[in-house]
């Protein structure tokens, strides 16, 4: 019963490492830099053949760090030269995997007996931490598509996992969990790296306000959107609702199936409906339509004119007539019998004009001849005296020496 649990949990960690592998050989990441840089920094440091077998990521809060850090490892605390502390755990068999191939010059066959860890196992695995702290750092930074990563320096060995957790004050960690082979299968080790999470990059926020933009658009998209499907408004009096039992049917009109409504949360309009199936459930149909086909619907139906209304001007006609109801431009013909037009007021007699001015009498004018009888004297003898007259005036003022001639130059 027991080994098969076993076998399908290797079989399940075979599927994952082989999953890893192919996502690190296409492009960089945390884990595949951890993975390369201890690789090449024992083998530069202590010809040691190791091969990282899986490497776990997961965030671990402040507030767990001292159950994980627990009491049975080696703990180091890391100096940030650039932020927040981190830590680093070290099982039992990684420490003495080091210890052996720096004191024997390979690792034994078999697991180490458990002991106590000391000041001096933290002395010696010192270099090797230091050196692939410097190389993880170098391959995240040389990748354009993560942010870098911070430095960190091997400090101090810590006691315990209370400890640890007094020594670090970051909210969250990411924990790097490594399983190691050393040697052709002498010793199997754990090194766990705990690094501060990288605080976020702050979105630039473009000229244009595209990123605004975007984040509105998404909101929108987001937002929770609910639509009742309404068949027909029904008014009943409270006590037959509360009468409705299971089975109780409703009447409805037959126009309910296509005339169906979708309703917003504030009980308003948002598009018709008709009633269906889809895939043998029940369902509902948006009717969309535009304002050009509902314009087109409501001109179909048509309205009749109302009559008895003011009369109105058509269109101009080609000579240039505008008719009042659309006739061929002719005048409307007038009313027979004549206009009643209110009378004038007469004049009965003098008396009327007695509100006018007098006109003043004139005189030195010659009495006028009467055109008939015997006595009386013609035109001609009127003018011919008056000329008469004015020439006897005009010798008796001097004469005509220096008067011009009428009509010439001057010949004086």
């Amino acid at each position: 019963m027991s080994a098969e649990p076993a076998s399908s949990a290797s079989v399940i960690h075979r599927k994952a490492k082989v999953a890893r592998d192919e996502f690190d050989a296409r492009e960089m990441s945390p884990t595949k830099a951890l993975r390369l840089a201890l690789a090449k920094e024992a083998a530069a440091q202590f010809e040691l053949p190791l091969v990282v077998r899986m490497v776990e990521h997961e965030s671990v809060a402040l507030t767990g760090i001292e159950a994980l850090a627990g009491d049975d490892g080696l703990l180091i605390l890391l100096d940030g030269l650039e932020g927040p502390p981190g830590a680093i755990k070290l099982n039992l068999q990684f420490v003495m995997a080091l210890i052996e191939v720096q004191l024997m010059g390979e690792v034994r066959q078999g697991e180490a007996k458990p002991r106590s860890f000391t000041p001096t196992d933290a002395a010696i695995v010192q270099p090797l931490m230091d050196a692939v702290l410097d190389s993880y750092a170098e391959q995240v930074n040389a990748c354009d598509r993560m942010p870098d990563a911070a430095r960190f320096r091997f400090g101090d060995r810590v006691e315990n996992g209370r400890a640890l957790a007094l020594a670090l004050w970051a909210p969250d960690y990411d924990l790097y969990r490594l399983s190691v082979d050393f040697g052709p299968g002498a010793k199997t080790g754990m090194m766990e790296l705990i690094l501060p999470e990288p605080p976020p990059v702050p979105e630039v926020e473009e000229p244009s306000g595209n990123t605004l933009a975007r984040k509105l658009e998404e909101n929108a998209m987001n937002a929770p959107v609910m639509l009742d499907a309404v068949l027909a408004p029904i008014r009943l009096p409270l006590s037959d609702i509360c009468r409705w039992t299971l089975g109780t049917v409703l009447k409805l009109s037959p126009d309910t199936v296509t005339g169906a409504r979708m309703i917003g949360a504030k009980g308003h309009k948002v598009a018709a409906a008709k009633l269906g199936q889809l895939n043998g459930f029940r369902a509902v149909r948006l009717v969309l339509k535009s304002d050009a086909e509902e314009g087109a619907i409501n001109g179909a139906r048509g309205s009749a004119p109302e009559t008895g209304g003011p009369a109105t001007l058509s269109a101009p006609l080609e000579g240039g007539m505008t008719g009042f109801d659309g006739s061929d431009g002719a005048l409307p013909d007038l009313p027979s019998g004549g206009m009643d037009l209110p009378d004038l007021p007469g004049i009965e007699g003098p008396d009327h004009m007695s509100g006018l001015p007098h006109l003043p009498e004139m005189g030195g004018l010659p009495d006028l001849p009467s055109p008939d009888g015997d006595d009386n004297v013609g035109l001609d003898t009127l003018v011919e005296e008056e000329l008469a007259r004015a020439a006897a005036r005009f010798e008796a003022d001097g004469g005509d020496e220096d008067l011009p001639m009428p009509g010439g130059p001057s010949l004086g």
